[in-house]
């Protein structure tokens, strides 16, 4: 099993400028990369390759295609502006075009207003829950992930109401202290969608918009409290709405994912 870290400690050893990585078996959903290792792939070269980027605030990514077996990473700046830094980055294998992002980073400037969430009310702490089994048809990637269920339906509950609170992290221990990357790959949250339906033959994330409320991505032991819920879903697609807190209460990140589904 290659962990997160190993994987990303190859990849970043790779670079500069031009990345490259093996798809290992433990990171696959079906054919193709998780989108959440990939997400933080093209992340993480931008990152290694540029030292003076004010904090991220905001990223899009696009999953054109399959990303398959050996992994390639480039990324460029498109704009530097006085506030803001906007660069795109791709990742592409031998089955063509896979996952691409732009990411806009920004410098903080002070204003008269100040408005945020309320702290969200820990109902219950991870160690009060025991782990969520994996059935045998479970994806590889999912191997990597330590997830505890809050409340809301699990998979294929037939649900009407899908929403889901769920703690999770990474079963790697080097991860919890990472900050920003692991977060990414963790936040490609479960779709919302499985509690309420009978079952799925595969589903594929075509998109994910990510705003970050903070640059401070710290945590008690890795933990991240994340709410997967939808209230769409029609035509072989679902708007998915995530939104996650660190183990104090404090939200870090909403998001929002439209997924293709195939029954």
């Amino acid at each position: 099993m290659s962990s997160y870290t190993q994987m990303m400690d190859a990849f970043l050893a790779s670079g500069p400028q031009n990345y490259t990585a093996n798809l290992p078996e433990t990171w696959k959903q079906g054919r193709t990369a998780f989108g959440g290792i990939t997400s933080a792939l093209l992340l993480a070269a931008i990152l290694n390759d540029h030292d003076d980027l004010p904090p991220l605030r905001t990223m899009q990514i696009n999953f054109i295609g399959p990303a398959m077996d050996e992994l390639s990473v480039s990324s460029k700046v498109l704009r530097k502006g006085k506030n803001n830094v906007t660069l795109s980055a791709e990742l592409n294998s031998d089955a063509g075009a896979g996952t691409h992002g732009y990411f806009t980073f920004g410098v903080e400037r002070e204003l008269d207003m100040v408005m945020d969430y309320p702290l969200k009310e820990i109902i219950k702490r991870p160690e009060e829950i025991e782990p969520y089994e994996l059935g045998d048809a479970a994806p590889n990637f999912l191997v990597n992930f330590d997830r505890r269920w809050v409340s809301g339906p699990t998979f294929f509950e037939q649900s009407d109401d899908p929403d889901m609170l769920i703690w999770t992290r990474l079963t790697d221990p080097e991860s919890w202290d990472k900050g920003l990357l692991p977060l990414v790959v963790l936040a490609d949250t479960p779709p919302a969608a499985f509690g309420t339906i009978s079952g799925v033959r595969a589903l594929s994330s075509m998109n994910w918009n990510i705003n970050f409320l903070t640059d401070d991505f710290t945590t008690e032991n890795g933990w991240w409290l994340m709410r997967s819920a939808t209230r769409f879903i029609r035509d072989g697609y679902s708007s998915q709405l995530i939104q996650i807190w660190n183990s104090e209460g404090r939200r870090v990140m909403d998001s929002m994912q439209h997924i293709a589904i195939f029954q």
